[in-house]
């Protein structure tokens, strides 16, 4: 394959743009020596290129379902008493007024929380599902999925893709096993032109198959500890403001046979923990080992700190404003809440991610709330980007040799105007021309 040398772009690096020419051979950045006649220049006029930006914890499957069903955010239903399909999915509410009132509607209404922790059954879905109450909880929204044809989740993933793609997310750590046949779930991953690095869900992860499909590949198990604030299912040390309730914990019992697999299979295990209470029970979990991941640890024992230098971890800086109402509700007497600067100053390894669909799934969206945290515009982008790879030891998130070729090209220093995107050398998104 011919070497391809982009001329005239102003590069990200090291902080700044900087006037120069790239190159790329094969699925990587290049810089070792070439004969001229095996060049092809391509002219960048001018525009600004970044490493492609690496969402460390999202949804993929997720971000198309939630496109392609109703978007109840602003806890406005009114569209759902409109319609009169046999089955009416929506996603996005965070209080629900008046149950009663959609079991009047013929159809099955299910309705999944913003946190994507607890759902919403009228009562023709209760009938449908054979359960007895408006609300489950975690593992039980599993039952929702089971019967939504294969189809559905394969147009949902390749919309979710493409969402990423048009934001110059070019790798997702994503977490898609819900639901779905193990078969489907290869079958996504070898046709994404999205990079996808997977976090498989299993409490039994020597039932699967770990291997790379196309730019894609599985890299670790994702594991639950605990749920939500707004769903008061995070697990705390204190109960929740006005209740007797602590929230779950969900580590399974057999969590150290499945991080020994992981060990002998050179896995990473990656866990969901919210609550200060389940970061502690999951850090204990571990014991000896380290170079896992923890996800979220938004609120951290002050006594539990030091010992988060053993993991990665995956943050959302973003969470710490959408949730202050929430954390209103929470006893913070010796926790650290969203302490995500802490943790990069004192050189604990971390990443920034969106957890899209909870939130959004722009980088810029996330990028300004960790500037309003007191984080560099210099040091967001690194943790958007190289921080990404370096927490699962992949070379992604640089424009330097030996590094994989994703980058994403705009027309302007403030980024306000993406134009083209590219995983592993090749074009996969351009504003004028092509579609994922």
């Amino acid at each position: 394959m011919k070497i391809r040398e982009y001329k005239n772009a102003c590069v990200w690096d090291s902080g700044r743009f900087v006037k120069k020419s790239f190159y790329v051979k094969d699925n990587s950045f290049f810089g070792g020596n070439f004969n001229e006649k095996e060049v092809e220049t391509i002219d960048l006029e001018g525009k600004y290129v970044l490493p492609g930006f690496s969402d460390s914890h999202a949804h993929v499957l997720g971000v198309g379902i939630k496109k392609l069903t109703y978007d109840v955010s602003n806890n406005s239903f009114d569209e759902i008493f409109e319609r009169k399909d046999e089955i009416i999915i929506g996603r996005g509410w965070e209080r629900i007024e008046n149950e009663k009132l959609f079991d009047e509607l013929n159809s099955m209404v299910i309705l999944i929380r913003k946190c994507g922790h607890v759902a919403f059954l009228n009562k023709k879905s209760q009938e449908f599902l054979n359960i007895d109450r408006y609300y489950i909880f975690e593992e039980e929204l599993e039952k929702i999925w089971n019967f939504l044809p294969e189809e559905f989740f394969y147009r949902a993933f390749k919309v979710g893709e493409r969402e990423f793609l048009k934001h110059g997310i070019t790798s997702v750590h994503s977490d898609d096993f819900h639901g779905i046949s193990f078969n489907l779930l290869e079958r996504l991953l070898k046709d994404s032109k999205l990079r996808i690095f997977e976090k498989l869900y299993t409490n039994t992860p020597w039932n699967f198959e770990y291997r790379d499909y196309g730019v894609s590949k599985i890299i670790g198990i994702k594991i639950f500890a605990d749920g939500s604030l707004g769903g008061k299912t995070a697990y705390l040390s204190k109960p929740y403001k006005n209740t007797n309730g602590y929230g779950v914990f969900t580590l399974p019992k057999n969590f150290k046979e499945i991080v020994s697999f992981a060990e002998k299979n050179n896995l990473q295990v990656c866990v969901h923990a919210i609550g200060d209470e389940a970061l502690s029970k999951t850090i204990k979990a571990f014991g000896k080992y380290s170079g896992h991941r923890i996800i979220h640890a938004q609120l951290v024992k002050e006594s539990d700190f030091e010992k988060l230098r053993a993991f990665n971890l995956s943050v959302q800086p973003h969470f710490f404003f959408e949730d202050l109402e929430i954390v209103d509700n929470i006893n913070l007497e010796n926790i650290l809440i969203y302490p995500f600067r802490r943790m990069y100053e004192e050189g604990i390894l971390l990443s920034f991610s969106s957890d899209g669909p909870v939130s959004p799934i722009d980088p810029k969206y996330v990028i300004n709330a960790a500037l309003k945290l007191g984080f560099s515009f210099k040091d967001a982008i690194l943790l958007y980007t190289e921080s990404s790879g370096n927490i699962i030891k992949e070379k992604i998130g640089r424009i330097a040799p030996n590094y994989l070729a994703d980058f994403v090209v705009y027309s302007d220093k403030n980024l306000t105007k993406l134009e083209k995107v590219f995983v592993n050398g090749e074009l996969v998104y351009d504003t004028f021309t092509l579609e994922p």
